[in-house]
């Protein structure tokens, strides 16, 4: 009768002690994982007229992305104005003539934000009358007095093509900035 009881009790006792200690063991031993988000990567900026547009590659996981910029290089997520919740592409309205900018990106989630991408290139964005100054005025004067006549973006972008008076030279403005510029003059 003893040994039955022995045999009762050791084996209940080692099955609950041998339960409790493996579920202890389990949950002591489980750490919980959180994934980190990459870094964005791809991340590029085009000038626009008082804008810039950014785009980046998705970072899978990511539920938004941040974005920071400078006007001044080497920007970081500790000096850069910070904009929140955004997605690919963005368009950074409202931008100074002529200035500078400079951009990271961060991809966000629940478990938290990512390290900075790479900077951005540098974009310049400039305005209608600042395009008309730096690529017209000198040959065709103020764009209150211009000698430019029937200025539609078609016969400019034409008179570039064939370097008409030397207006080769602005082959490289986009459609863009020739429609800005068209819109300017007084006859287009």
């Amino acid at each position: 009768m003893g040994a039955s009881l022995l045999a009762a009790g050791c084996g209940g006792g080692s099955g609950s002690g041998a339960g409790v200690t493996q579920a202890v063991g389990a949950s002591t031993n489980q750490v919980p994982t959180t994934k980190t988000l990459p870094a964005p990567t791809g991340v590029t900026a085009t000038s626009g007229i008082n804008k810039v547009t950014l785009s980046w590659d998705p970072v899978p996981g990511a539920d938004s992305y941040n974005i920071y910029w400078s006007v001044n290089p080497g920007v970081t997520t500790a000096t850069g104005t910070k904009i929140t919740g955004v997605a690919s592409p963005y368009q950074h309205v409202g931008l100074y003539v002529s200035r500078v900018y400079f951009y990271v990106v961060t991809a966000v989630n629940s478990t938290g934000e990512s390290v900075a991408s790479s900077q951005a290139s540098t974009v310049a964005a400039t305005d209608s009358d600042n395009l008309y100054a730096a690529n017209c005025q000198g040959c065709h004067g103020p764009v209150t007095a211009t000698t430019i006549m029937h200025g539609t973006p078609d016969k400019i972008a034409a008179a570039i093509a064939n370097n008409t008076g030397g207006m080769g030279v602005l082959s490289t403005l986009s459609a863009d900035q020739i429609n800005i510029i068209s819109e300017q003059l007084p006859c287009h």
